[in-house]
C-alpha cells in the first residue's frame, strides 16, 4: 500500500474532477431528456450528438467557462458557482479529511477506499476491453481476406454511394455470429462465415451497406471515444445511460441511411435484419467495443419498428450542424470564472495617485530645483536672440 501513497496524494484532485464533471454531465443528461419528452419527434441525427455531448462534458476541465453560457446564466441566477459549491461542501471535506486508519508513515482516508475501488472497477473494464481489442487484432492476423466477385461489386456500389475512398476490407470467421466493423483509415468488416456459407443475397446485401454506413459515419473513432469514457467513470450512470442511447440511435441512423439510397426496400432490410438476429439467439457478440449490426437484442424491436416507419433522414444537415455547435457553445460551458481584476498601470498617473510621505503643503509647493548647466544653456541662448 505504501507503494501507492504518491497516487492517494493526488486521490482528492482525482476525484474532484470525477465528481464535477460527474455533475455537470447529469445537467445535461437532464436536459437532453427534456428537450426529447417536449420534443418527441427531435430528428435522430441532432439527438445523438446532443448525447455525444454529454460524454465531451466528461473530458473537459471543470472550470471551462464562456461569457453567456448556461454556466454564465447559472451563476448569474444562483449568485455562486457550481465548481467552488462542490469542492467547498462540508461533506467533500469529510471524506476527503477521515482516515480508517492512520500509521507513522501512511494514512488511509474515505477517499482512498473509494479511489481503490474505482480504480479496481475501471481495472476491470479496461481488462475486458483490452482482451476484445486484442482478440480482434488476433483474428485481423489470422483471418484472410474474402474473395468474391458479388460481394466486391456490391462493396463498391455502396462505396460510391456513399462517397467512401477508403479501402475496404472483408473478412470471415466463427469466432463472432453478429457482423461489425472496426478500425477507422482501413476499415474491416467482419461476417460470419455461416452467412457466406449460405450464400443468401438478400441478406448480405444490406448487412454490406449498413456496414458501410458506419465506416462512412467514421463511428469507429467515436466508439474508441466511448470506450475510454466508459473505463474511466464505469462507476458514472449517466454514462451508460448515455452510451446505450447511443448505440441505438447510432444503428437507427445507418438504418435510415441505406433506405435513403432506395436501392433496398424497408421489407428485405428488415428481414435481413431479422435472420440476422435469429443466427445470435443465445450468443454472445463483440458489443460496446464494436460498430456491430445489432447494437442490443433489447432495443432491436425498436429498430424494427423505425425501419418500417421509414422516417428518412435530412438530405442537408447544416442547419442540424449549426444548431449542435450553438448547444455546444451554450451548455458545454457550465462553469463561470470572474473576469480577472485589472492590473494597475505603471504610469505618471499612477504614482501620483499613491500615498506621498511628505505633507501637502510641502508636495504642492515644491519645484525641481533648475541645474546650473541648464541656466547657462539658457543664459546663452537669450544673449543670441539679444544679439540678433
Amino acid at each position: 500500500m505504501e507503494l501507492l501513497q504518491p497516487l492517494f496524494a493526488n486521490s482528492e484532485t482525482i476525484f474532484r474532477f470525477l465528481v464535477l464533471n460527474s455533475v455537470y454531465s447529469a445537467i445535461l443528461a437532464f436536459l437532453v431528456l427534456t428537450i426529447k419528452l417536449i420534443y418527441p419527434k427531435l430528428p435522430r441525427t441532432l439527438e445523438y450528438s446532443l448525447w455525444c455531448l454529454v460524454l465531451i462534458r466528461l473530458v473537459l476541465p471543470p472550470e471551462f467557462s464562456i461569457s453567456y453560457s448556461l454556466g454564465y446564466i447559472g451563476h448569474t441566477w444562483l449568485e455562486t458557482d457550481v465548481p467552488t459549491v462542490i469542492g467547498s461542501a462540508e461533506w467533500f471535506s469529510q471524506i476527503a479529511q477521515s482516515t480508517l486508519f492512520n500509521q507513522a508513515n501512511f494514512k488511509f482516508s474515505w477517499l482512498n477506499l473509494l479511489f481503490v475501488v474505482w480504480g479496481s472497477v475501471s481495472a476491470i473494464v479496461a481488462y475486458k476491453f483490452i482482451s476484445l481489442k486484442l482478440k480482434l487484432s488476433k483474428l485481423l492476423t489470422i483471418a484472410q481476406p474474402v474473395e468474391d466477385v458479388w460481394l466486391t461489386k456490391k462493396i463498391n456500389y455502396w462505396r460510391r454511394e456513399f462517397k467512401i475512398t477508403r479501402q475496404i476490407i472483408v473478412i470471415d470467421s466463427d469466432d463472432f455470429l453478429s457482423p461489425f466493423t472496426f478500425a477507422t483509415f482501413s476499415p474491416v468488416i467482419f461476417i460470419p462465415r455461416q452467412l457466406l456459407q449460405e450464400g443468401n443475397r438478400a441478406v448480405l446485401g444490406p448487412i454490406i451497406a449498413h456496414e458501410l454506413a458506419h465506416v462512412k459515419r467514421l463511428d469507429a473513432s467515436w466508439l474508441l471515444f466511448q470506450n475510454l469514457i466508459q473505463i474511466i467513470y464505469c462507476l458514472n450512470p449517466v454514462v451508460w445511460l448515455a452510451v446505450r442511447r447511443l448505440n441505438s440511435l447510432r444503428e437507427e441512423i445507418c438504418d435510415q441511411k441505406v433506405l435513403n439510397a432506395k436501392a433496398i426496400s424497408s421489407e428485405q432490410y428488415g428481414k435481413s435484419l431479422l435472420h440476422v438476429l435469429r443466427l445470435n439467439i443465445g450468443r454472445k457478440s463483440p458489443e460496446l467495443f464494436a460498430t456491430f449490426f445489432l447494437s442490443h437484442k433489447k432495443v432491436f424491436k425498436k429498430r424494427i419498428a423505425a425501419i418500417g416507419l421509414n422516417r428518412p433522414l435530412p438530405s442537408k444537415l447544416t442547419f442540424q450542424y449549426f444548431t449542435v455547435a450553438m448547444c455546444a457553445l451554450f451548455f458545454l460551458p457550465l462553469s463561470w470564472q470572474p473576469p480577472l481584476a485589472p492590473v494597475a498601470n505603471e504610469t505618471e498617473d499612477f504614482y501620483q495617485q499613491q500615498e506621498s510621505p511628505f505633507p501637502d503643503h510641502i508636495r504642492k509647493d515644491f519645484q525641481a530645483p533648475v541645474l546650473l548647466k541648464e541656466n547657462k544653456e539658457n543664459k546663452t541662448s537669450e544673449e543670441i536672440e539679444l544679439g540678433t
